[in-house]
């Protein structure tokens, strides 16, 4: 454990969160920790009261899933959890204000219907559109479920599905804690993210505060009494300075106050929203005010009733149905209680439920928007209409005792907490306000001086105690990593795509151990990305091997990945490029050629023009090693060339020639990633070499196996995850330091860059540690996106046809929304995938696209296919849409790199970028990346192999200083 005298450390907060920063800085050698608590305990929003005999939580109460959840990780082993064995919160038993009863079968079904929506079983992820309110999108898939099995029209069906449709308006909002259902964004359903596993794990004896003992007994050679020693109740913050020297003050309403290098700001997002106004000094920069204002912060209430036994015979519960005509008289039949827009507060408690452990006892729950003012209620009364509704929809089955006692929650009305838990609203939405943003900490002179914590800070567990104990732990860790010493390692790899992953094997193979990947996303691969569409691999990223004299096929090969050896096919990049011109097996580019006016364009034709395109490509390729006379770009020297053809062309082709020709240019702007292709470089297009290209293999399950097989191969704990560069220099020593989003920082004697060059372009600092000449190249280099749209339908509609490719006659417009689809080269088909359709999309395009809803961007592919195909095909819409994003990825910025007129000089372009950095004689930094290998750039092995090449030059120069 190390030891930090220095700094002092203030915590706001004794909470989960806070408790979780205070254990985890003690635990890692911080002694100078304070933490100040509003309250006269601690727990926050944990609150397990003894009540008699009994302990009840009114706070938090269940720990909700065990995979992933760092709160049942922790206690699993403990015996101090249980599996639920009461189902009242699963299988809903209802009962009607007026005791009329339903089929059960029937009524049994649409609960289902129901928990299934709530349960995300009718629809994957991203399948709905998060645009709009949750209760929109619960409503219209519940009523095309329902209305699918029992028809439109049914009136039995309609009345108890208005019933329950309200019930459940009502159950919601114990999760997501509104005033109504139509305040919580439909985000919400893939934001949050639900551990797997039981969701309603109990305690089996002291309730959910029994984790803060666990957290504190992990502290090494503390005691419980020592560790509450740090901890300082009735403190109530009043004001937080936060701009005296990088340190700040905290004032408290008691008039002491605490000077502190850090804080930790825990209280809720409500509190925040409450006082922010008057608490930071200077104030909140703007961007953590939009989310203190739009992360809303709701209360959802409890009522415990405890009897002097058990009269109750059902371990479901109670849940409530009204009617129409009893919701109208009840303010009649129990008055004196708060109304809401003509709506009385009894409707709003939907259920009395049995608790687990607790056998006398039940618990209902109230909410929506008048929780604030029912706290406020005399328990006498709130007793009194408990046991009012109780007798009301059981009294004819049951006969109810009175209970003995009540307890209350009252979080929405305590000023240190203003609600119980954060959800996701439409203003969240709207307003662009994120998790992430109200995590970030406040900065003074570079230093994170106000830090913050709790589950509103959470990205993905908000509104849960293992939210708020990861958050906790999180900014623990960002200040462990501020002043603990940084790490070393003689070989750092940034990035774990193919080129790092390939640098790695290479260092292996030399027998250096002592190296780490830092890569950015959460998982390896770069630019591959293979996800599984009805059981079929899809690949988002790269899809295709490229030759097989190459380390990559053989690895392939080796490991079985290949789908039947390979697959031979023609794309008419390497085709035309190479004079190859096989279009009838090529998998890009084939099917029938329509020009927009639906004219299906005669193969002669296409077949003559697809020949003239490459042999003009292949001329192109012989300037390679021209000095000076060469085009000064690859569109020059095809537009005269096809001009020259044009000019020998029967008239009456020449419309259609063009057209061919224009498709043409589109398929080289996708197939080269470039912009246009005024922006390929002449002297340059023979640089690509690829002596078998006629092998152009799939992977049997997707390129991710490949990637996994190479991450077996490497040690354990090699790659970090989610470990975003943002700075890198050198220390005085001369060796290199890379500064790690999250305040880590590392040491290494030599540096492989395998990032993007569409992220080596943006950059900031760059310029410090590499050469002018790379950071010149870098630039000069090319680099820009495609876009992969996939269409599934339900089933082929195609027939035998092989695709679509689209030709645009002269008078075809379109409108400013539609203009992407000017772009697309036409519609083939997907390897394994029968019944889908996919589209590219290059140039300025790409961006666009990205932009767009999945859902309009099939809506209007759709629309593109129908005018095509009007007269052949019934085109219907697909049932889903898959949109690459790739341009947009911070960490990836594009697709591949092309070579530019501007690399047309010698020794530039990709033959500089090989070169390394040199420190006293030392490589200190290289690149590697498929845009650093000289004739397999934008290729997956040639990514491979140039981490392999450019770790071998590091290896080579350890090996001599080591003789």
């Amino acid at each position: 454990m190390l030891k930090f005298n220095k700094p002092a450390i203030v915590i706001v907060g004794a909470g989960a969160a806070g408790i979780a920063a205070a254990t985890k800085l003690i635990s890692n050698g911080f002694n100078n920790v304070t933490v100040l608590e509003a309250e006269n305990r601690i727990g926050g929003r944990l609150y397990s009261v003894h009540w008699g005999d009994t302990i009840v939580d009114l706070g938090a109460q269940w720990v909700h899933g065990e995979k992933g959840n760092i709160v049942y990780e922790t206690v699993k082993d403990l015996n101090l959890v249980s599996h639920a064995e009461l189902n009242g919160y699963k299988n809903f038993k209802f009962y009607t204000s007026n005791n009329s009863k339903f089929d059960e079968n029937f009524t049994r079904r649409l609960c289902t219907i129901a928990e299934g929506i709530f349960d995300g079983e009718y629809g994957s992820k991203n399948s709905h559109n998060t645009s709009g309110t949750y209760a929109s999108y619960f409503l219209d898939k519940f009523g095309e479920i329902v209305t699918q099995e029992f028809g439109k029209d049914n009136q039995k069906v309609q009345k108890v599905f208005e019933m329950i449709e309200e019930f459940y308006s009502k159950f919601v909002l114990c999760f997501e804690p509104a005033d109504n259902w139509h305040e919580i964004s439909a985000a919400s359903l893939d934001t949050y993210q639900y551990c797997e596993g039981d969701q309603l794990i109990n305690w089996r004896e002291n309730g959910y505060s029994t984790i803060l003992d666990v957290l504190i007994s992990k502290i090494p050679n503390v005691s419980k009494e020592g560790f509450l020693k740090n901890i300082q109740i009735n403190k109530e913050v009043t004001k937080i300075i936060w701009n005296q020297n990088a340190q700040v003050q905290i004032q408290c309403s008691d008039g002491t106050s605490y000077l502190a290098d850090h804080v930790i700001v825990t209280t809720s997002v409500a509190v925040l929203k409450h006082n922010h106004a008057n608490l930071f000094e200077p104030s909140l920069p703007s961007y953590k005010i939009n989310c203190v204002d739009n992360i809303p912060l709701g209360t959802s209430h409890k009522i415990f009733l405890k009897f002097p036994e058990k009269w109750w015979s059902d371990d479901q519960g109670f849940s409530f149905l009204w009617t129409r005509e009893d919701k109208e008289n009840l303010e009649t039949e129990f008055p004196g209680g708060p109304k809401h827009n003509g709506r009385y507060w009894l409707e709003d408690i939907f259920g009395f439920y049995p608790v687990e452990n607790l056998p006398n006892i039940l618990l209902g729950w109230v909410v929506g928007p008048m929780t604030e003012e029912i706290e406020c209620l005399p328990d006498e009364y709130v007793q009194k209409a408990s046991m009012f509704l109780l007798r009301k929809f059981i009294g004819s089955m049951y006969e109810i005792s009175e209970p003995c006692s009540i307890l209350r929650s009252k979080w929405g009305t305590n000023p240190h907490f203003l609600g119980a838990y954060s959800y996701i609203g439409t203003n969240t939405i709207k307003s662009g306000a994120t998790h992430e943003d109200l995590a970030k900490p406040l900065l003074v002179n570079g230093k994170e001086v106000v830090l913050f914590a709790g589950e509103s800070t959470h990205s993905k567990y908000f509104s849960t105690v293992h939210g708020a104990i990861e958050s906790g732990f999180r900014e623990a860790a960002r200040l462990t990593d501020l002043y603990k010493s940084p790490n070393y390692h003689k070989i750092v790899i940034v990035g774990a795509g193919l080129a790092g992953l390939g640098a790695a094997k290479q260092c292996q193979k030399n027998s250096i151990e002592d190296f780490l990947i830092l890569e950015a996303q959460d998982e390896a691969g770069g630019r591959i990305k293979t996800i599984f569409v009805d059981g079929k691999p899809l690949d988002l990223g790269a899809q295709w091997m490229h030759g097989k004299n190459n380390p990559l096929y053989t690895l392939a090969k080796e490991n079985n990945l290949l789908a039947g050896g390979y697959i031979l096919f023609f794309s008419l990049i390497r085709v035309e490029k190479f004079g190859l011109i096989l279009d009838w097996e090529s998998e890009e580019g084939s099917g029938l050629y329509i020009r927009s006016n639906g004219e299906i364009v005669d193969q002669f034709i296409v077949n003559r023009v697809s020949l003239k395109v490459g042999e003009i490509l292949d001329d192109c390729a012989k300037f390679v090693n021209a000095e000076n006379n060469h085009p000064s770009s690859l569109n020059v020297f095809l537009d005269e060339g096809f001009s020259k053809f044009l000019n020998k062309t029967n008239l009456n082709e020449t419309d259609i020639s063009k057209e061919l020709y224009e498709w043409h240019t589109r398929f080289q702007v996708i197939d080269n990633s470039c912009k246009d292709l005024s922006r390929l470089s002449a002297k340059g297009w023979g640089e690509y070499v690829c002596l078998d290209d006629e092998a152009h293999s799939n992977l049997k399950y997707g390129y991710q196996p490949l990637i996994q097989t190479l991450l077996d191969s490497l040690p354990d704990k090699c790659i970090q995850y989610n470990a975003e560069v943002i700075k890198i220099n050198y220390t005085k020593d001369k060796k290199v330091r890379i500064d790690v989003k999250g305040d880590q920082s590392i040491i290494c004697d030599h540096l492989i860059l395998t990032p993007s060059l569409g992220v080596l372009k943006d950059f900031k600092g760059l310029d410090a540690v590499l050469s002018e000449n790379l950071i010149q190249n870098i630039q000069n280099m090319g680099f820009a996106g495609i876009c992969k749209i996939y269409l599934f339908y339900e089933k082929r509609w195609w027939s035998d046809s092989k695709g679509f490719q689209l030709l645009w006659t002269q008078d075809c417009e379109f409108t400013e929304k539609d203009s992407w689809l000017r772009q697309i080269t036409g519609f083939d088909e997907v390897f394994n995938h029968e019944t889908a359709l996919m589209a590219w999309v290059g140039g300025d395009a790409v961006q666009k696209v990205e932009s767009l809803q999945t859902d309009e961007i099939g809506v209007q592919c759709t629309d593109l296919l129908r005018k095509f195909l009007t007269n052949r095909y019934s085109v219907p819409a697909p049932s889903k849409v898959i949109r690459t994003q790739w341009l947009s990825n911070p960490y990836v910025k594009g697709s591949y790199c092309h070579i530019t007129p501007e690399c047309d000089a010698p020794n530039s372009g990709i033959r500089a970028l090989r070169k390394p950095v040199m420190v006293d004689d030392v490589p200190r930094i290289i690149l590697a990346g498929e845009a650093i290998h000289p004739s397999h750039y934008s290729t997956t092995h040639g990514a491979y192999e140039s981490g392999l090449d450019q770790a071998q030059v590091i290896c080579d120069f350890i090996s001599r200083s080591d003789r």
